[in-house]
């Protein structure tokens, strides 16, 4: 019986090709290939499972904790009132989303990532030359004192997060079908031609990463998808690294506004205990996309859940990096400069994208001998964890002023995703928060908020220097304070910021036609968007061209600004 569990695993791990282990490793989740194309009017499995585990979460939270009717009434109602509400809404929505499959209302067309952008701004040289910067800034070595924000390459890795979105799906299905049939038949006899349908398998693969790696020839980046963070057709983390640099980006896809899958996930919003690789406790949805649900799938999968997939691959290249550049430079191990590791991504990608960055925080040598973890650059991340996790985090990041790394947290405008889960958000609230209250969420890392009306963009820190002190220290509550309470927490007073930026008009330019109805109230949901997050970087650019005292030796002056 042993052999035919190890069976599989042996024959997959002769390919070099991390991607098809993890794909081995996926669970079932997929609806029959002749169902794929319908518009369902009824709930899908994956629906009736968030449906129960809501249901589950409900009677638990009233079962152990029943006298909540009393002592904390509204968390009481928010609870019993907010899940049902959101279930109805997924009801519907996954209707409407399947309808909208079924029409191939979805398609995309061929526009890269780089028409995309050039079409908010006229001069598409310089912003190629721009993202060049971008991956000249990653591969820089740590300076003696905290490496401040760079512009250029915080776009590249918008960049990086963005084209994740040009993998085709379908293909990485089919090959999940074919290494399932493949387990299958193993377990009944080996044969010769299984080394051959691997091949077939991951040839596959490499057809759907087609469009990511056309986008990226250019620049001479090279990418692999690593792990489906256990499902399909939704959230997923590739790794970038290029021949010729010193670096390896870990991204993760956001959210794909048609896919129910990551709806499902984002809407997951019951926390769970997360100790046991992280700490405090985190957004359910987000957590079991990287780590085992409970110690039991921890004994079951032998620690060997899609974070630890990911870690080891990230790890087996960075040694290969390293060696090559030891080799071709020939100097000794200890003079060879450690592969400078980063992490981003956008949406729901920047939220997985924390967790996995707070993993690699609380346990560094997972990465080997070979990494060094630098910064995590997240765009649009939702909150992910509870008061404990919030200051835990602090407490890691905070551990010495010498180390090299900072999670920025970017925030475009009025973006409501960072909004939500609905929580207090403000860390002067942390110690009046319980365990148990719905709205026990907090943000983490140094959020920068950039503004598409060209205002200064906001910061604790400055980040046009390398200067890590604090800008401004508050002492007290204000009324700004007041409303992160109820969830509306906003660090910045946008009204102070009486510099504003000249910029190119086209910046403001509506890019999809469906943007003309996302005005007014409905902006926060367009600034969500990655290319609004382009707009607004681009819009600040002046600023750092201005402020950073080493900007103009490493960064083109701003040619596009009018």
């Amino acid at each position: 019986m042993d052999s035919e569990k190890t069976a599989p695993n042996n024959v997959i791990e002769k390919i070099d090709r991390p991607h098809i282990v993890d794909l081995e490793n996926t669970p079932k989740g997929i609806i029959p290939e002749s169902f794929e194309n319908v518009p369902l009017i009824y709930p899908s499995v994956n629906y009736l499972i968030y449906f129960i585990r809501t249901l589950q979460h409900l009677f638990l939270t009233l079962l152990f904790d029943w006298t909540n009717i009393i002592t904390s009434p509204i968390n009481f109602l928010l609870t019993f009132v907010f899940f049902p509400v959101v279930a109805i809404g997924l009801f519907l929505l996954e209707i409407i989303l399947r309808f909208i499959s079924f029409m191939k209302w979805d398609v995309n067309d061929d526009e890269s990532v780089i028409q995309s952008w050039s079409r908010l701004t006229s001069n598409s040289e310089l912003l190629v030359k721009n993202l060049r910067l971008g991956i000249k800034a990653l591969d820089e070595l740590p300076n003696k004192y905290r490496k401040g924000f760079d512009l250029n390459g915080a776009q590249f890795l918008l960049y990086l997060s963005a084209i994740l979105q040009e993998r085709d799906e379908k293909k990485v299905t089919e090959a999940y079908r074919m290494i399932s049939q493949l387990k299958k038949s193993l377990k009944k006899d080996k044969n010769p031609d299984d080394e051959q349908k691997i091949r077939k398998i991951y040839e596959i693969l490499k057809e759907s990463e087609s469009g990511i790696h056309k986008q990226l020839e250019e620049f001479g980046i090279k990418f692999t998808s690593l792990s489906e963070l256990n499902t399909l057709g939704g959230p997923y983390a590739g790794m970038f690294w290029s021949d010729e640099g010193n670096f390896i980006v870990i991204a993760l896809k956001g959210t794909t506004p048609t896919s129910f899958n990551d709806w499902l996930t984002n809407a997951t919003f019951q926390r769970m205990d997360a100790r046991s690789y992280l700490f405090g406790e985190v957004h359910e949805g987000f957590y079991i996309q990287l780590f085992p649900a409970d110690e039991y799938d921890s004994i079951r999968v032998d620690r060997r859940c899609p974070a630890t997939r990911i870690i080891d691959a990230v790890r087996i290249k960075a040694e290969s990096i390293r060696k090559r550049n030891r080799d071709n430079n020939h100097k000794t191990p200890e003079d060879t400069p450690l592969v400078n590791i980063y992490v981003t991504g956008h949406s729901l990608g920047g939220a997985l994208a924390t967790l996995l960055y707070a993993r690699l925080m609380k346990s560094p040598q997972s990465l080997g001998k070979d990494c060094l973890l630098r910064d995590g650059t997240v765009f649009a991340s939702p909150s992910i964890g509870d008061n404990d996790f919030s200051a835990e985090f602090s407490s890691l990041s905070n551990k010495s002023n010498d180390e090299y790394k900072t999670l920025w947290r970017i925030v475009c405008d009025n973006d409501i995703v960072p909004r939500v889960p609905i929580g207090h958000h403000h860390p002067k609230f942390r110690r009046y928060t319980k365990k148990i209250h719905i709205m026990n969420y907090f943000h983490v890392g140094n959020e920068v908020r950039f503004y598409q009306d060209g205002s200064t963009p906001s910061s604790m820190n400055n980040i046009f220097t390398d200067d890590k002190e604090l800008i401004f220290i508050e002492r007290g509550l204000s009324w700004k304070d007041w409303r992160g309470l109820f969830g509306f927490y906003d660090p910045f007073d946008h009204a102070k910021h009486d510099k504003k930026a000249t910029f190119e008009r086209k910046l403001n330019d509506k890019l999809y036609s469906y943007e003309k109805f996302l005005v007014g109230p409905l902006s926060p949901f367009r600034n969500h968007m990655s290319h609004r997050y382009f707009a607004a970087l681009e819009k600040s650019r002046e600023f750092f061209d201005k402020g950073d005292v080493n900007f103009k030796d490493k960064h083109v002056p701003g040619e596009n600004i009018v």
